[in-house]
Formats: C-alpha cells, sequence, structure tokens
C-alpha cells in the first residue's frame, strides 16, 4: 500500500518559496498578467482594445510559456549564462510584442504571424529544455506529464471557481448583497489566469526526475490505453479511408472534401501512436505487434494522403488560391515528410516533427514573402490577367470599366472576378485591389445582377442552379403506389432549405408529418440531369424519388457546394 506523506503549512511554503526561485520570471508574468486582467475588468464598460491593452495581453501570457522554458533550457547553467540568455529571450519577445502592438489591429499577415510565433512558442516548451539528449523519452514523458498537469489544473481552477461563484450567489440570496459581472469576471481571472498556470508551474519535477529516462508503457493504464483505445480507434480510420478508396475507385469520382478532415485526424493519431509506442525501440524484448506499429504505421497512413492531396487540388481547380488553402497543402506536405521521415529513421527520434512543424509555420507565416502576400500577388495577376484577354489595357478600372468588363464575361468568369477582387478587398483592404479597380467598396451583387450577366450566358456556371418551371394551369395525378401529397416550399421569403452536394449528386432532407408521426425522407438528384436541365431553353418538371417518398420538382435554386444553407426549392411531395 502506497503512503502518501502528509504536508502542513511549513512543507508547503518551502515548496512554494523554492519552486518561486526556480521560476522567478514566470511567476512574474503570471502576477503581472493577474494584475492587468483586473485593470480590464474594472474598465468592463468602457473597455475598447486598444494597442497597449493588445501589447499587454499578448505578452504577458505569452511571457509565462516562453519563461517557463527559458528557465528549464538554462537549469544547470552558470548563473551569467542563465541572466544572459533569460534576459535576451525576453527582451526579444518584448520588442515583437511591441511591433504587433505598433500595427494593431493586425492585418491578415500580421495576425497570421502573431499565430505563428506563439505556436513556435509553445511547441517549444517541449523541444528546446531537452535539446542535446541522446533520446526522446526523456522530452515525451515531460508532455505527457505537463499535459496532465494543465487538465488537473483546469478542474482544479474550474471546481473553486464554481464554488466560489455558489458563495457569492448565496450572499445575493441570503444577505441581500449585490454581485455583478465584474465581480464573477474577477474570479475568473484568479481561478484561470493566476492560480491555474501557478499550479502547473508548481507540479513541475525537479531538473534530475525531468532528465530521468521513463518507459511509461510499464504502467498497466497506459498499456491498456494505447492497445484497447488509441489503436482501434486508428484501426478504425483507416478501413473507413481504406473502403472510401475503393467506393471512389470503383464509382470513378472524385473524393469528397470532408476527406481531409478524416486524413488530418488520422495523422494526428498516427503521430500520437508512434510518439506513446516510442520506448519499444530501447527494449530488450519487443513485443512483435508493437514493433511492427511503429515500423509500418506510417507506410500504411502515406497512401491515404494522396486523398487529402487531390481534394485540395480539386478545390485549387474549382475555386482558385486562398490563404487556407495553402496552408491546408503545406500542412499535406508536411504530413507526406513525416510518414516517409518515421520510416526512413525506423522512428528513432521524434522531436524533429514538432521542430519541423514550429519552422515550416514560422517560414510560411513570418518571412517578408509568405503566404498572405503570395496569394494576395496571385489574385491580383489572376485577375489583371483576364481583364487583359478582354480589352483591358488601362488600370485601375473605375465601376464603369468594370461592369463592362463582367458584360463581356460568361457567369462563371464574371463571379470569379468579383469573388477574387471582395476577396482581396476583404482581406487586404485597398492593398489588395490598388491599382486594378479604383474603389471596391461596394457589394458583390451590385455586379453580378441580371443586366451584366445575360441568361444566355448564365448556363454556362458550374456551380450554380435555378431552374423555374411554370406549372400554372397543370394537373397532377398521385403517382402509382403513393397515397397522399405536401406541398413543399422553401422560398426568399420564408425559409430556405440546405443543399448538399456529393460525388456528383445533389441531395435535400425534407420534413413531413403522416399520422401525426414527424418523419424526413432524403431526396437524390443527380448533378447532370439539374445541368441538363437547367441550360434547357424550357426547363421542364421532372421526378426525383427518396426512399419512401417520389418528389415532383418545379423550382430549384441552388450552388453545387458541399453544403449550400441557402436553397430554395418548390414542388410537390409524394408519399407512400
Amino acid at each position: 500500500m502506497v503512503k502518501f506523506k502528509r504536508m502542513n503549512l511549513v512543507d508547503w511554503t518551502a515548496r512554494l518559496s523554492k519552486v518561486t526561485r526556480r521560476f522567478p520570471v514566470t511567476f512574474v508574468y503570471i502576477v503581472i498578467a493577474t494584475v492587468y486582467f483586473c485593470i480590464l475588468v474594472s474598465r468592463y464598460l468602457e473597455y475598447d482594445c486598444k494597442a497597449f491593452d493588445f501589447f499587454m495581453s499578448l505578452w504577458s501570457l505569452s511571457g509565462i510559456v516562453l519563461s517557463y522554458m527559458i528557465h528549464l533550457f538554462v537549469e544547470g547553467k552558470g548563473k551569467g549564462k542563465q541572466l544572459a540568455v533569460i534576459a535576451s529571450a525576453n527582451i526579444i519577445w518584448a520588442g515583437i510584442c511591441a511591433f504587433f502592438a505598433c500595427n494593431y489591429p493586425l492585418s491578415g499577415t500580421l495576425t497570421a504571424a502573431c499565430i505563428a510565433c506563439c505556436v513556435a512558442i509553445v511547441l517549444g516548451l517541449f523541444i528546446i529544455p531537452f535539446y542535446g539528449q541522446k533520446d526522446d523519452r526523456p522530452a515525451i514523458s515531460f508532455t505527457l506529464n505537463i499535459l496532465g498537469h494543465i487538465g488537473l489544473a483546469i478542474v482544479i481552477s474550474g471546481i473553486l471557481f464554481l464554488g466560489l461563484e455558489l458563495l457569492l450567489q448565496s450572499f445575493v440570496y441570503l444577505f441581500g448583497f449585490y454581485i455583478g459581472n465584474t465581480q464573477i469576471s474577477y474570479l475568473l481571472v484568479f481561478c484561470f489566469v493566476f492560480l491555474a498556470p501557478s499550479l502547473v508551474v508548481l507540479q513541475t519535477p525537479s531538473a534530475e526526475e525531468m532528465y530521468a529516462v521513463r518507459d511509461w508503457m510499464q504502467h498497466k493504464f497506459m498499456n491498456e490505453v494505447i492497445h484497447f483505445q488509441i489503436i482501434p480507434l486508428h484501426f478504425i480510420y483507416l478501413v473507413t479511408l481504406y473502403f472510401y478508396v475503393i467506393k471512389i475507385i470503383i464509382t470513378w469520382t472524385l473524393p469528397d472534401g470532408w476527406v481531409s478532415w478524416l486524413v488530418a485526424a488520422l495523422m494526428f493519431l498516427t503521430i500520437i501512436i508512434v510518439g506513446l509506442l516510442y520506448p519499444v525501440n530501447f527494449r530488450a524484448e519487443k513485443k512483435p505487434f508493437d514493433k511492427f506499429v511503429l515500423r509500418y504505421l506510417p507506410l500504411v497512413v502515406l497512401p491515404l494522403l494522396l486523398l487529402m492531396t487531390i481534394g485540395i487540388i480539386r478545390r485549387f481547380s474549382d475555386y482558385g488560391v486562398s490563404v487556407l488553402r495553402i496552408y491546408l497543402l503545406a500542412f499535406n506536405l508536411w504530413c507526406y515528410a513525416v510518414c516517409i521521415g518515421l520510416y526512413v529513421l525506423k522512428a528513432k527520434r521524434l522531436s524533429w516533427i514538432a521542430s519541423s512543424f514550429a519552422v515550416s509555420l514560422l517560414i510560411l507565416s513570418v518571412l517578408p514573402y509568405n503566404v498572405y502576400t503570395f496569394t494576395r500577388d496571385q489574385l491580383r495577376r489572376d485577375v489583371i490577367g483576364i481583364a487583359g484577354k478582354h480589352g483591358v489595357t488601362q488600370f485601375p478600372m473605375d465601376k464603369l470599366q468594370v461592369e463592362k468588363l463582367l458584360k463581356k464575361l460568361d457567369g462563371y468568369q464574371a463571379g470569379l472576378i468579383v469573388d477574387k477582387l471582395s476577396y482581396l478587398s476583404d482581406n487586404y483592404d485597398s492593398l489588395g485591389t490598388d491599382g486594378i479597380v479604383e474603389e471596391w467598396n461596394v457589394w458583390s451583387y451590385d455586379y453580378v445582377d441580371e443586366e451584366s450577366v445575360s441568361a444566355d450566358t448564365a448556363v454556362d456556371d458550374e456551380s450554380f442552379i435555378d431552374i423555374q418551371y411554370n406549372v400554372s394551369g397543370s394537373t397532377l395525378t398521385i403517382p402509382e403506389g403513393y397515397t397522399s401529397f405536401r406541398v413543399v416550399k422553401y422560398e426568399y421569403n420564408t425559409r430556405y432549405i440546405t443543399c448538399a452536394t456529393r460525388n456528383d449528386t445533389l441531395s435535400v432532407t425534407l420534413p413531413y408529418t403522416i399520422g401525426g408521426k414527424k418523419m424526413e425522407d432524403v431526396i437524390s438528384m443527380p448533378v447532370a440531369e439539374l445541368k441538363k436541365i437547367y441550360k434547357a431553353k424550357k426547363p421542364h418538371s421532372v421526378v426525383f424519388y427518396g426512399k419512401n417518398t417520389c418528389f415532383y420538382l418545379t423550382s430549384l435554386c441552388c450552388c453545387l457546394i458541399e453544403e449550400d444553407k441557402e436553397g430554395v426549392l418548390e414542388g410537390v411531395l409524394f408519399i407512400k
């Protein structure tokens, strides 16, 4: 039976004093953050975030993690070296925070750079203190411990917050005290800005314990979590995706965009499994299953990354360049590198995975020519190129020239021009459209309307359906096998319906009531047939079928995208 040492107030005071001397700058940041957020709460009603507020929030919160990481890194080194590294790191980071604050509110480029820097600091906490170690077992053990400590600190802080809030509410009901939102906010600051980080720091193991080599797989609980929860979940993901590969090969269709999220989750699980099985490399007796998983799991996942690649390429082809798509493509390429690197290096070292992610993110976001500037320049080239092909020789264009240009284009190209200009204006302000148009501060609909896009050219739009069938004077007969009908009407003035397009099929879910019981059925409409009706000079009515219903279509207006929540649909639903 394990005996726990009883700690009195003197022991706790001694421990707190010891940890405070070990991480002095970290506790200074915690106090600064707590005091400043209390000041923010006190002026909540007139609060308007300014550059100084942004600086203090970013600098104090990120400084907690940065100083904690630096203290761990310089621990055991000479006093002079410790002071030099701690001072230089904090001064440099304060300067970076000041730079961001001077440019507040941040543009899209600086927002990405700021996020990238913060992510790099967080990842650096699990890498930099262990630089020079023979293997990655201490780093992974520290990561598991600190994640557990963070979870525990959040739970304790949350329980304390709820308990104190209940006590304050008791004062309201029992003694008639007034408790406003400000007092509750003070509690939040104390519990989650002061107490939670302090608890994490207080639980930091000593230097000897932190760098000790441990095999966490020897613990029965951890072993069962790995083998009976995480690996089976990964296997289910693998089976699902490989069955999906078989399906798209048989049907010869492009993968759905949703598959990228599933592949990303699969890759995340792969890295977790490899990290948790890492001690297998250093065991004299290796279990064949663990050895096989550690060695060949990245190769099993590698082909599935092609699904993500094809989905991303399809997005580029359909909708063009965007910042998020370039980041997604970079993540996909990083996943290829991780899988290949794990196999080639036989998973002997793993710290390079987090390091490469942080470095890649910084390169893509922080350098003068980054993802945002590349996207801006590419979109500008696209717009100027299309305009140049249709006779525009002088830039910037005024509103009249833009309208003339859009009249020359078909509906699809006109929509692309408007989308690209709107994207540039929304994400880059005037820097995006300077030199192309004189002013772009109107809604897209000012340009794409019935006058600028004629009916003859609108039929070429591959991502939009607008079917209108005149049913006045028509007589409908209930089809054989169906017993009743319901009139379906989702229009602009009442409500919309969600239209989902996947695997070249548009699906809508239609609710109906029969015998007092609410039911619903999914109506599937082949996109090819809808386009054929759309392009016809005289659209005709058509019937589509669900499991227990059939739908007589008279009107449909929606975009052929993964999910259009503003679809317009009219017709008659026949029920069996």
